[in-house]
């Protein structure tokens, strides 16, 4: 779609394609005419027939990258990061899930706690990526692909 001065809108470039529905889990990822070794996830997990949950993260490698959005997290969201992880797990079989919250957040620590519990650990300050987080606090869930004995 062009606008009146003749430049195309971010709709030419964009379209959201369905990857996987199963029960309360949808995902859908956005495809845009540009190349990019990175791709963006959209979940979306139904907490009930009237609230659903949902975040945007971005793919890139062997990693997914998940930035918590400012506020209180819904209650259902600890389920809804499971079925993320899970998903990531045994669809994309990735390596590692990041997830970054800004650092001065009030519920700084109940995350960190939520996180913990799900099996994330905090970065290592000498992490690459920990060099540029800035104000993020980054942690990260490491998955163990299982090999074939014939491997």
């Amino acid at each position: 779609m062009m606008n009146t001065d003749g430049k195309s809108t971010s709709r030419d470039l964009t379209q959201d394609v369905l990857l996987y529905k199963d029960g309360k889990l949808t995902v859908k990822q956005q495809v845009t005419s540009l190349d990019s070794e990175s791709s963006i996830l959209l979940f979306q997990y139904q907490l009930s027939e009237q609230l659903s949950w949902s975040m945007q993260t971005v793919l890139s490698g062997h990693s997914l990258f998940v930035g918590l959005p400012n506020g209180e997290l819904l209650k259902g969201t600890k389920e809804g990061l499971t079925a993320v992880l899970e998903f990531a797990e045994e669809i994309l079989k990735i390596n590692h899930v990041f997830v970054w919250f800004m650092k001065n957040r009030p519920d700084k620590l109940l995350l960190t706690r939520t996180f913990c519990y799900l099996g994330f650990e905090l970065v290592k300050q000498d992490h690459l990526i920990a060099s540029i987080a800035g104000d993020l606090r980054l942690m990260v869930y490491t998955i163990q692909q299982a090999h074939s004995p014939e491997e």
